[in-house]
């Protein structure tokens, strides 16, 4: 796929504001000719989708006999979910060694789905260093690096000073983490100031900041719910967040009853 052209522009946007029904619509009915890797690439957002709408047999079924390392992730992303919604300790804990396993596949190391799914499970089995670990090569793929922010906040938190000595992250040790989420804020407006994951990486941002960037997080959530695709839960929950913050609490209550209905 060309540098000046992304074909999935409409579809990760879609994807980024939680808009799964929408992002399936357009993919399964989508006739517009796109590049192999495109076609690959939009079909991992498909199933991701179904994920997300925890249509976990779906997946696991269609994506039976797949050997592609993004489709094989995906599947044992839904295992992983299904058996943890059942309490079922013994396939998610085979499904953790099988995730690690890919991840140790030859390329897979910086396969930014891969990375995701991998990221995604250890964070889930609380195993917060491991998934840092992970997620720390993220180059330019917004996803990865919003997950990596998210995931160094919670273990500093967690972890003041167990970073001590680690390679991967003692490079943060004397950051604040507010700081740090900053930093990967600007870096990534510096070459996807467009892209919408972009944006709500920063209104979430402003959200922890406080003071009159409460009042920017509104406008960009504000700016999304304009459009009827965008008006998910994400978005909605993004916006009563931020009328909270604002002291706007009918208004919150308004917003949080509407993404109840959906």
């Amino acid at each position: 796929m060309a540098d000046s052209v992304d074909e999935l522009f409409a579809i990760r946007n879609l994807f980024s504001l939680g808009a799964y029904q929408t992002l399936i619509n357009e993919v399964s009915s989508s006739r517009a000719p796109l590049s192999d890797a495109a076609k690959q690439e939009a079909k991992s957002y498909l199933y991701r989708s179904y994920i997300a709408q925890g249509k976990y047999n779906l997946v696991i079924s269609e994506l039976k006999d797949s050997q592609i390392p993004e489709q094989h992730a995906i599947r044992l992303l839904a295992i992983y979910l299904q058996a943890k919604s059942k309490g079922d300790n013994t396939n998610k804990e085979t499904t953790v060694k099988r995730v690690t396993e890919l991840l140790a596949e030859s390329t897979n190391v910086v396969n930014s789905l891969v990375q995701l799914v991998a990221g995604t499970v250890l964070y889930n089995e609380g195993l917060l260093e491991d998934a840092l670990k992970v997620l720390h090569h993220h180059g330019k793929n917004l996803e990865v690096r919003k997950r990596f922010t998210h995931y160094c906040e919670v273990y500093l938190k967690l972890e003041p000073g167990a970073i001590a000595g680690n390679n991967v992250l003692s490079s943060f040790m004397t950051i604040d983490r507010l700081d740090l989420a900053r930093k990967e804020v600007a870096a990534a407006k510096q070459w996807s100031e467009d892209a919408m994951l972009a944006q709500l990486l920063e209104a979430w941002v402003d959200l922890r900041i406080g003071g009159d960037k409460y009042k920017e997080a509104f406008y960009i959530f504000e700016e999304f719910a304009q459009s009827h695709s965008a008006n998910t839960v994400k978005v909605l929950n993004g916006q009563a967040v931020a009328n909270i913050a604002l002291a706007r609490y009918p208004e919150a209550e308004s917003l949080l009853l509407e993404a109840l209905k959906i």
